[in-house]
């Protein structure tokens, strides 16, 4: 039996591997900084984490890493030394998904909800395997004589150009991971279009400008969605926000689909259902077995994702700190919430990002009523000189002076705060890919106890 070594194993994208390289029979060892409930999981269905008194040895085929690692890490250093191949978790994941018709989604923003979407839109007519980069059901099994492998790829190291999909989805192109581009952002759109030219069949969102300059000056032609764009392939029609979701039309290739409802939030998780149903169709998934799925869609965890409901004060959690992803969060919540007040709580991410972001990073807080700003998630990165938590608030409050904004050190004195303000019919949401989400139990405690 192969063995695989997998250091950085307990975050989702690291996990979901180990899980694919457990179902293809290798034996799998791994190490990771922190013990929690991935490691658990882990060590439940198989998997060696954190042996003591370990020695590397040529009995491993492969060793894979994550972006955490440092590349002089003695593990991966002594693995050079043997010559045992190593491979980030984008070549590894790439290399596997050689064996299937592959179905890949990429994009700087909405990836892990439209691959959501695509897995269990397909599951309703094929045998699926999905690699998804958040937490959701259609993480789980993997089988060798799958039907189409639905993979959330990553722009963010470039290893989105390992991939030569059977089909390809790109949901938009924006300025982020400019660290891996040179910090020029022609470089990522020039990346974008060699993703592109690699795949049989390419769906492109038209309404990301970005995205569709880049489509369409390729020599075959994409097939193209949009929200209201009724020129494109795929495009919703009878749109209707309502609290506990959307309801929408859609005409695709032509033929107008029954209404249907997706219990999801935003013009964004539509333009990404749109993208879905286009790419389904497209392969052969029938009307009533795409409705179906649509309406039972459960979102992957962590994107607006609804947490609670405390004597009328509505508690939602979402990953974005991007300023897109941001915008978009809290306008989805405008657009189901429209009266409501909402207090955002965010939680900058990576100082690289800050430095690349500046100024813009506070731009999306115009939609909110009132900001809590904590400090920045590292994600084990080296603090950068000039970038500082305290700066990230100053830059949301001067470009939002008639808001409420505040800057809190921890998440104690933030769950204090917040039970002290918040009201009936306000929203609550937390923002950021770091720990925030852990404030949620703390802050719905302190909102029991007001009650």
């Amino acid at each position: 039996m192969d063995k695989v070594l997998m250091l950085g194993v307990a975050g989702v994208g690291m996990r979901r591997l180990a899980e694919i390289f457990l179902s293809l029979h290798y034996e799998v060892v791994g190490f990771d900084v922190k013990e929690d409930k991935n490691t658990e999981h882990l060590r439940q269905i198989g998997v060696v984490v954190n042996p003591k008194n370990f020695e590397l040895d040529k009995s491993f085929s492969k060793v894979i890493y994550t972006s955490a690692i440092k590349r002089d890490d003695p593990i991966l250093t002594k693995a050079r030394i043997l010559n045992i191949p190593v491979e980030s978790r984008g070549e590894a994941l790439a290399e596997i998904s050689k064996s299937f018709k592959s179905v890949v989604v990429a994009g700087t923003h909405g990836k892990t909800s439209t691959t959501a979407l695509i897995s269990e839109i397909l599951a309703k007519s094929y045998k699926v395997n999905a690699y998804i980069g958040g937490e959701h059901k259609m993480n789980e099994g993997f089988y060798s004589d799958a039907d189409y492998f639905v993979v959330e790829s990553d722009e963010s190291d470039k290893t989105f150009l390992l991939f030569s999909p059977y089909a390809a989805i790109v949901t938009n192109i924006d300025r982020d991971h400019l660290n891996s581009y040179d910090w020029n952002f022609d470089h990522l759109k020039e990346s974008f279009n060699e993703f592109m030219r690699k795949s049989k069949l390419l769906v492109v969102a038209k309404d990301d400008n970005p995205a569709f300059e880049v489509s369409k000056n390729l020599i075959k032609k994409p097939l193209y969605f949009s929200l209201y764009d009724n020129t494109t392939d795929g495009y919703a029609t009878d749109v209707l926000f309502e609290n506990d979701g959307v309801s929408f039309g859609v005409n695709v290739l032509g033929e107008t689909m029954p209404l249907m409802k997706l219990h999801a939030y935003g013009e964004k998780m539509l333009s990404n259902a749109i993208g879905a149903i286009l790419t389904s169709k497209m392969l052969g998934v029938k009307n009533n077995e795409i409705e179906e799925a649509i309406f039972n869609f459960s979102m992957p965890k962590r994107r607006t994702e609804f947490k609670a409901n405390l004597d009328g004060i509505y508690v939602f959690d979402d990953h974005a700190d991007h300023p897109t992803e941001v915008e978009a969060t809290l306008s989805s919540l405008r657009k189901h919430f429209p009266d409501e007040r909402i207090i955002a709580i965010f939680q900058p991410h990576r100082y690289t990002r800050v430095y690349s972001l500046k100024e813009d990073i506070a731009k999306p807080f115009y939609l909110a009523d009132v900001v809590f700003v904590l400090p920045i998630f590292s994600a084990f990165e080296e603090p950068i000189n000039g970038i500082t938590s305290e700066k990230v608030f100053d830059w949301i409050k001067s470009l939002n002076p008639t808001k409420d904004v505040y800057f809190v050190r921890d998440f104690d004195m933030l769950a204090t705060l917040v039970s002290d303000i918040a009201k009936k019919n306000d929203i609550v949401i937390t923002l950021g890919p770091g720990n925030v989400n852990f404030a949620i139990d703390k802050i719905v405690l302190k909102l029991k106890e007001k009650a």
